[in-house]
């Protein structure tokens, strides 16, 4: 069995020899795998599956019990190249000592009302930043309609979801879409949390876990922070809708009553960007932080996550002493 070929997924379309070195295997397979015709080159030096490599990878699931996910096609390559290298950095960095990690790439969480840039936030005319989307007749309306969160409705049976997208669509309220290049779970003390059976309604499986939201930061200079309050904004709704219709009671905090952490995390290729970012965004961070629960933003480079030579024993410990923070209800 080809071991390198199982590096391609639905989450890790495209690797190059920088990557596959990074997952401590053999770059050589790459060529090795292209040569019997198993991968295809791309005009960006990438390997993809060919369809004879797809062949063989869902033999090898057949054959050894092995869980195949093929590559979709829609995902950019550039994207999917940036969020696998993300992956790796970060999965060196922490231990990830009495957790469990989980990622997934390029995911795209779907929320309703989607409201425009102008319904949800707008920077007045000294820069400070105000949110809107509380006062929007949509989001009022959904929130009338669909009013029970927090710990309070614990036991309820939740609202059936295809009737909550039905009623939104009879009102005409868009649907939002919240891009997130790659998403990690951190569940924390899982022996103990496994006692408690999911949710079928937990779409996303976010009952007792971290979550940390990780976003790409433009690689020019920031000067505009339209492009991080969009984002900011969209975690904002997708949370709001998610905690009303598909995990009340637990989207905030866990089965035992411990908060359950949003961390926005933006990452830069080098330092410098991490710098203009910081300085962007920390004039309004007490506005970013504004929210029914706490935000925690933090920024770091590809950079610096390279640098890293001994791995963090917990996520919360490389959090603390690598990550710049950019806006946080603690000093941490």
């Amino acid at each position: 069995m080809r071991r390198t070929l199982l590096l391609f997924d639905e989450d890790n379309p495209f690797w190059n020899a920088e990557l596959v070195f990074m997952a401590q295997e053999d770059p050589k397979e790459l060529e090795v795998l292209y040569s019997e015709g198993l991968l295809e080159a791309t005009s960006l030096g990438n390997y993809r599956l060919s369809s004879e490599g797809k062949r063989v990878l869902l033999c090898y699931g057949r054959e050894w019990g092995v869980p195949i996910s093929l590559p979709s096609k829609d995902v950019q390559e550039a994207d999917a190249i940036w969020s696998t290298r993300l992956r790796l950095l970060l999965d060196k960095s922490f231990v990830g000592r009495w957790s469990l990690k989980e990622y997934k790439h390029n995911v795209v969480l779907s929320y309703f009302p989607g409201l425009a840039r102008e319904e949800s936030w707008v920077l007045d005319e000294k820069g400070r930043l105000h949110w809107l989307y509380a006062d929007s007749p949509m989001m009022q309306a959904f929130l009338k309609r669909y009013p029970e969160t927090g710990i309070k409705v614990r036991g309820k049976e939740p609202p059936d979801a295809k009737e909550v997208i039905q009623w939104c669509k009879n009102r005409s309220m868009p649907e939002g879409k919240l891009h997130v290049p790659l998403l990690l779970w951190s569940r924390y003390d899982f022996t103990h949390y496994a006692r408690f059976s999911p949710l079928p309604h937990d779409i996303w499986k976010l009952m007792n876990a971290d979550r940390m939201f990780c976003f790409r930061i433009p690689d020019s200079t920031c000067e505009n922070p339209a492009v991080f309050i969009d984002q900011v904004a969209a975690v904002r709704l997708f949370l709001t809708y998610y905690s009303r219709v598909h995990l009340p009671g637990y989207t905030h905090f866990d089965t035992e009553d411990q908060e359950n952490l949003n961390w926005i995390l933006w990452v830069g290729e080098d330092d410098s960007i991490v710098e203009a970012t910081l300085n962007l965004l920390s004039p309004m961070a007490k506005e970013l932080v504004d929210f029914e629960m706490p935000l925690h933003f933090k920024a770091t480079s590809m950079e610096s996550l390279m640098k890293i030579q001994e791995p963090y024993e917990t996520i919360y410990d490389l959090v603390f002493y690598e990550f710049v923070n950019i806006a946080s209800p603690d000093p941490s």
